[in-house]
């Protein structure tokens, strides 16, 4: 890589890692402000649902404007928008306004302002990088928010001992005002750009979907990816601090702990798709982290201590980069930059729109099933999705 690729990447890791440093006490602090005001999972599990279904009903568009604008421009936008309204959940905290369905109609208008922000990033960078670094370069991304969730929780946990949770929310708005300002130091890209269709934005959208129709080996990607996170991402964002609560008698710092421990094992995943990921295909990458993903979380169900779980958590976000950076390298190599955005938003509406389902239904299974056995059989059927994978050739050779 030149030094203006170097200089870019370095930027991008960091507005990266600073906003996503404010997401995870963002999502600490929604999660937990919601338990404790409500008592209920499944209040907690319909406003962590509203934090990620805006991807189901803008996520297909938000892929459309980012292969009509520039990509840099539109993370810039999404920055600005969510700063602007996560800051109303501190001043409603302090207007005594309190309520679940308050912060959920918040959660939601971030949300839908941050749809922009993934398929932008993912669709800038095969502009800045060439196609045989970008396995590595998306592993270095990806531990930008890593390292954020590592830090970020455990920050987290350490702030609450002396600042309230209002503050919380007043550093993820900060959070996206400093990555703006980072941004900003990145260059325009040398590469050779590829120009957008200029047709109407429902041509766009059908053409995109169209693209997807017509290469088969993506359309099983994004169906596995749809199944996969209906099982993990549920119990990753509803199950834990109920598990950390209800099972380890635990409190929010606990659970922080228990995020950054994963985030620490997401790093060491990245790290080793960083040095070793160019000697396995990227869909060998992809199915042994849905493997290793899925059987981790099963083994909750014979944890019960809040130690025992910083072991398993950690070996669970090991599996996670395998999947993540893999499936992003994979797209970027297999279809054209045209269309980045649209697909990067398929993506995208994949993991956040079902992950909103996932969510709501694991608070409502979770009023009748204990917990820790929501966890065993939501491992399996994640662990299955890397082997009905294996069975599918081009995914193993690619």
């Amino acid at each position: 890589m030149n030094s203006v690729t170097r200089h870019n990447i370095f930027y991008l890791w960091l507005a990266q890692t600073i906003s996503a440093a404010g997401d995870a006490v963002y999502h600490i602090g929604l999660m937990w402000l919601i338990l404790d005001i409500t008592g209920s999972s499944v209040a907690t599990g319909l406003v962590a649902m509203s934090a990620y279904i805006p991807a189901m009903f803008f996520g297909l568009y938000a892929g459309v404007l980012v292969d009509k604008h520039k990509r840099m421009s539109l993370m810039i936008l999404a920055n600005i928008s969510q700063a602007a309204t996560v800051i109303l959940i501190p001043v409603l905290i302090y207007l005594g306004h309190e309520q679940a369905l308050l912060f959920g109609v918040l959660a939601f208008v971030r949300a839908s302002f941050g749809t922009l922000f993934p398929p932008s990033l993912n669709a800038f960078i095969p502009e800045i990088v060439e196609e045989k670094h970008l396995l590595r370069v998306n592993s270095i991304i990806s531990t930008s928010q890593q390292f954020a969730w590592f830090m970020g929780p455990a920050l987290a946990g350490i702030m609450l001992n002396w600042i309230s949770i209002d503050t919380l929310f007043m550093a993820d708005a900060g959070s996206f005002i400093i990555a703006i300002i980072v941004l900003r130091f990145v260059k325009k890209p040398k590469l050779e750009q590829i120009k957008p269709e200029h047709h109407s934005t429902f041509k766009e959208l059908v053409n995109g979907l169209r693209y997807v129709a017509d290469h088969p080996f993506l359309g099983f990607l994004l169906v596995i990816t749809i199944i996969n996170n209906m099982f993990i991402m549920g119990p990753a964002l509803v199950g834990m601090p109920i598990l950390v609560k209800d099972v380890f008698s635990g409190g929010i710092s606990d659970y922080a702990l228990v995020e950054s421990f994963m985030a620490l094992g997401m790093l060491a995943g990245s790290l080793f798709v960083y040095l070793f990921g160019n000697r396995f295909s990227s869909g060998v990458l992809l199915l042994v982290g849905m493997v290793l993903d899925g059987l981790t979380y099963s083994m909750f169900y014979w944890v019960t201590n809040i130690h025992a779980a910083w072991i398993f958590i950690f070996l669970h976000g090991i599996g996670i980069p395998l999947i993540t950076v893999s499936r992003t390298a994979l797209i970027q190599k297999h279809s054209p930059n045209s269309y980045h955005g649209r697909m990067f938003s398929m993506v995208h509406l994949s993991v956040v729109g079902v992950t909103a389902i996932s969510s709501a239904l694991v608070g409502i299974i979770a009023t009748v099933v204990e917990i820790n056995v929501i966890f065993f059989w939501i491992g399996i059927g994640a662990a299955l999705c890397g082997v009905i994978g294996w069975m599918h050739p081009k995914m193993r050779h690619h």
